[in-house]
């Protein structure tokens, strides 16, 4: 079979007398991209590896479905991008960036650094992380640079443009001094886990992690991570984090995967090293073993329906801050009128015709207002 030919937003392939589309979700994607009218026979392919928040038409089941085959962060895709953000073994086990516990020790009172983290300049998020951050500033002192909750400049030239050297040398030695860094994601969803998660185990940093509810499935050891959600306030984590500050032996349990030279975890090994060595980009292996998986699959006549569970987040909800006041969610009303336009997007399709931004967005909110979803 002939390579397929690269289109914006999607991939398409000729089978035959069939034509299929990988069409790639992403932030700028919008209604009228989509291939419809859809014909008979044709099958659509979903790759979307970004968070739900971008494009939150596509977490609802409403336009799952409309799919034959997918390409997400679940493992349950039939090409999961779990690990697209982390590149590879060896970036696990590298000393290159880590600085050991005494270092850090040292660092902390001569540059007067906080114990932990917090990097983030997107602070309109479905997980309100800046919300449970803020309430845990109270109890443990946390260096906040970027735009969220921000109480320090960053050094150099990280400071002018850090999120277009987010890769760089630079910002994963500044990461690796820091003894813990927050880590959390955008939204909650099954198996998204993002560089905010592998950044600080490649450097040596503890991460503090909220998100994925199965994340710790993708550690490198049991214990290379703290889990937010075992903790029932930011209080009780402070305090947990405080013992590990007093006693180097417990904090340096989080740090087998550097200190040991060990990664114990069999799943996370086993994907890792099905991908060929020297990958220049990761991303475009997955890309190319999807497009590939799909062509194989229309060659066999295999298709199916895009479940649920290959794209499945939590929905945003109304959370009382922790002075017992009831903090309203705007993405709520976001969600939920994304869903209307799941439904409304597969009438479109059922009745093959074409998709016109104005006239789609406002049927979609007269159907929120008529509650229709």
């Amino acid at each position: 079979m002939e390579p397929p030919e690269r289109v914006e937003n999607s991939s398409v392939f000729l089978h035959k007398t069939e034509f299929t589309g990988i069409i790639r979700i992403s932030s700028n994607l919008e209604i009228h991209d989509l291939p419809v009218p859809r014909g008979s026979g044709i099958k659509w392919g979903l790759l979307h590896e970004e968070s739900p928040r971008n494009n939150l038409m596509f977490v609802h089941q409403e336009t799952l479905r409309l799919f034959n085959y997918s390409s997400t962060f679940s493992r349950f895709s039939d090409v999961p991008l779990t690990l697209v953000d982390l590149p590879g073994e060896e970036d696990l086990l590298s000393k290159k960036y880590f600085i050991p516990t005494k270092e850090k020790n040292r660092l902390m009172n001569e540059e007067n650094l906080s114990p932990l983290l917090y990097l983030q300049s997107n602070c309109d998020t479905l997980s309100e992380r800046d919300l449970y951050i803020s309430e845990l500033m109270k109890y443990i002192a946390v260096d906040a640079y970027g735009a969220c909750l921000n109480n320090r400049k960053l050094p150099g030239p990280l400071r002018d443009n850090y999120i277009g050297r987010l890769n760089s040398g630079e910002l994963k030695k500044f990461v690796g001094k820091y003894k813990f860094t927050l880590a959390f994601e955008n939204a909650v969803c099954e198996d998204y886990i993002t560089e905010k998660l592998w950044r600080p185990l490649t450097v040596g940093s503890v991460p503090i992690y909220y998100g994925s509810p199965s994340f710790k499935d993708w550690l490198p050891n049991n214990s290379s991570a703290v889990a937010v959600q075992d903790f029932k306030s930011p209080k009780d984590l402070a305090e947990f984090l405080h013992q590990l500050m007093k006693n180097d032996t417990l904090y340096e349990q989080y740090l087998s995967h550097k200190l040991i030279h060990e990664i114990r975890n069999d799943r996370l090994l086993e994907n890792l090293r099905k991908r060929p060595k020297g990958l220049f980009s990761v991303f475009e292996y997955y890309l190319r073993n999807f497009e590939c998986q799909v062509c194989e699959k229309i060659h066999r006549n295999e298709s199916r329906t895009v479940s649920k569970e290959e794209y499945n987040c939590e929905k945003p909800s109304e959370k009382f801050n922790y002075n017992r006041k009831i903090v309203k969610n705007s993405w709520i009303d976001v969600w939920n009128i994304e869903k209307c336009g799941g439904k409304l997007l597969t009438e479109y399709l059922l009745k093959n015709q074409s998709v016109k931004s104005t006239e789609f967005n406002a049927k979609k909110m007269e159907m929120h207002k008529e509650n229709k979803c």
